[in-house]
């Protein structure tokens, strides 16, 4: 059997055959004509479509994280003019209660003052009458006395105004 092997097999890989280069150049030149005809345009028209979609993603990508950033760089700013606010808000609230507060204590100290002020007004009043009762009073009695010590001919008139000049000329403290 090994005496039989045919010429197809008995050539070697490497043995150059005319015909078959030959066929095999024409295949390959009419694939290459083929596929540049009909394949590789739109091929590259497609990767090129593809590429062109990518790099639009990529910018539209870009574009929408500047925004982002932007917006939140709009939000942080705008946080923080809230809280300042926020924050005035509360001082200026302090320093009306505190304002308030101050107003609302001198108010309740004048009232107190004008009560004060009043009472020892009416104090007054009340303690000038009763000097004025009480020397009435002492007067009527020393008139009461004096007619009962004294027998003259004075009319009561003349005995009031006596006392009435003796109470006058006595010292103010003694009076009260």
């Amino acid at each position: 059997m090994t005496a039989f092997i045919s010429p197809v097999l008995a050539a070697g890989l490497m043995d150059l055959r005319p015909g078959l280069t030959f066929w095999t150049a024409v295949t390959f030149l009419l694939l290459l004509f083929v596929l540049g005809r009909f394949a590789w345009g739109p091929i590259i028209r497609m990767l090129d479509e593809r590429e062109r979609t990518i790099r639009e993603a990529i910018e539209q990508a870009k574009k929408e994280r500047t925004e982002a950033e932007h917006m939140l760089a709009e939000q942080t700013a705008a946080l923080s003019a809230a809280q300042r606010e926020a924050a005035a808000l509360a001082q200026k609230s302090r320093q009306d209660v505190e304002a308030l507060r101050a107003e609302l204590t001198e108010r309740a100290r004048k009232e107190a003052d004008e009560l004060v002020a009043a009472s020892r007004r009416q104090i007054e009043e009340e303690k000038s009458k009763a000097i004025a009762e009480l020397k009435a009073e002492v007067a009527d009695l020393a008139i009461a006395a004096a007619e009962r010590l004294i027998t003259s001919s004075l009319d009561e008139k003349a005995q009031r105004a006596l006392v009435e000049d003796y109470i006058a000329k006595l010292p103010a403290g003694r009076a009260a």
